[in-house]
């Protein structure tokens, strides 16, 4: 009885540091001028939900908003917070995670973790429009902890690729992801159901996420987009990924979602083709799916691989563009990367029946008790920069100009022996 009551109490002082969605200025609630849903800030614009809500005069209702709008209610967002987590060793700030807690169902619950695209990051894009309000419409995930970080570059959440772009970093988001499933605690969470979705960039950094702590994962389902294995997990002169990787692919179970025409988030086609060489695939079952409006459908050819006593791996493939929400019809070739639009909200495009058919053996699980040490991601890249950027301003000075320095430099040195106490 003693520790129940103090895991009740450490979760309800978890909460009491979290701050409310709709009250929180992380995220800033606005109501629509003309229907109940939250607004979508649009650059400079923050008055409408969508385009379609109250065009023409007409009354609010389901059928005339926009298929992508959010549908996010006052309601739906009081339930959810946001947890503020040190995630890093030099970040500026803490990780902001939106919480969405399970509506059904009792006793520990299983947990998603989703990574939003790169329209979101530092906040380019409304947080709550194109990403996490679509799997908050899904049923299917009601009785799921959700977990939604915010991509913004100074919490340690981000890292720069090899092109020095902004992309989901691994170490940083394991390290947010345990330590806020140690405040939750073993009765609220289940360890051997945890999963990750992510869309576009996000989808990427599904599958890095995978690569380094695959072992604990129960699923992961990737929407539009393809592994760029970084920290060299597959090397160049190499016909695989390293023995590590393997290891940490080898019992997950996956599926990616993708459109055929993508050519914007690339396609983890080749690489599911080679990476699974030796298990001959099954046959390829074509499935008609509900499309982004309820009377426009998508085709899709689902493939799997498979694994012997290992879990599958699947390949739903839409045959694109798609052409599923009427205005595609008067924009140019239609859809070929949102997949998500239609992964997200539908149940039957079997997201959560995916997650529900996996879960992980017991020796298998990570200890929800205790969090994952801070990343130093950052700071070994300020190093990196900070050691290209000497380079490069040493490539621009004359050989005078080093000379001078070097000169400068050993008389430092000499006036610092001159200075130290001669030895009795």
């Amino acid at each position: 009885m003693e520790s129940s009551s103090v895991e009740i109490d450490l979760f309800q002082r978890s909460l009491l540091t979290a701050m409310n969605a709709v009250d929180s200025d992380i995220q800033p609630w606005k109501k629509c001028i003309n229907c109940d849903f939250r607004a979508e800030k649009n650059k400079d614009k923050w008055e409408k939900c969508c385009e379609k809500c109250g065009k023409d005069g007409i009354a609010c209702s389901i059928q005339h908003h926009d298929a992508h709008c959010s549908r996010l209610t006052k309601q739906d967002l009081a339930r959810c917070y946001w947890e503020c987590v040190k995630c890093d060793t030099v970040a500026q700030e803490d990780a902001k995670c939106l919480v969405v807690p399970p509506s059904c169902g009792q006793g520990p619950r299983p947990v998603l973790l989703f990574l939003t695209g790169n329209g979101h990051v530092n906040d380019r894009q409304d947080f709550f429009s194109g990403g996490i309000d679509q799997l908050m419409r899904n049923n299917d995930l009601k009785g799921y902890w959700i977990m939604a970080p915010k991509p913004l570059s100074a919490t340690g959440v981000m890292r720069k690729n090899e092109k020095w772009r902004w992309t989901w970093c691994e170490d940083g988001i394991w390290a947010m992801f345990t330590e806020i499933l140690r405040r939750l605690g073993k009765d609220k969470v289940d360890p051997s159901r945890l999963y990750v979705t992510g869309l576009s960039l996000g989808a990427s950094g599904s599958w890095h996420l995978a690569l380094r702590y695959g072992q604990f994962l129960a699923g992961v389902a990737p929407v539009s987009g393809v592994c760029h294995w970084p920290h060299g997990a597959w090397p160049r002169s190499s016909s695989s990924p390293l023995p590590e990787v393997l290891r940490h692919l080898s019992t997950l179970p996956l599926r990616a979602y993708q459109i055929d025409a993508d050519r914007y988030g690339g396609s983890p086609v080749n690489d599911l083709e080679w990476l699974l060489k030796e298990y001959p695939e099954s046959a390829t079952e074509a499935r008609t799916l509900r499309g982004m409006e309820i009377d426009r459908r998508v085709e899709v050819s689902i493939r799997q691989w498979p694994r012997g006593d290992r879990p599958a791996w699947e390949l739903w493939e839409a045959k694109g563009p798609l052409k599923d929400w009427a205005y595609y019809d008067g924009w140019g070739d239609g859809d070929k990367h949102c997949l998500w639009n239609r992964v997200y909200p539908w149940p039957e495009w079997g997201l959560e029946a995916f997650f529900r058919a996996h879960r992980l053996p017991q020796h298998q699980c990570w200890n929800v008790e205790e969090a994952s040490p801070l990343s130093e991601v950052l700071q070994r890249q300020k190093e990196e920069e900070d050691a290209y950027n000497q380079k490069e301003a040493m490539a621009k000075m004359s050989t005078g100009d080093i000379e001078v320095m070097q000169e400068q430099k050993r008389l430092r040195q000499d006036e610092e022996l001159d200075r130290r106490p001669v030895a009795a």
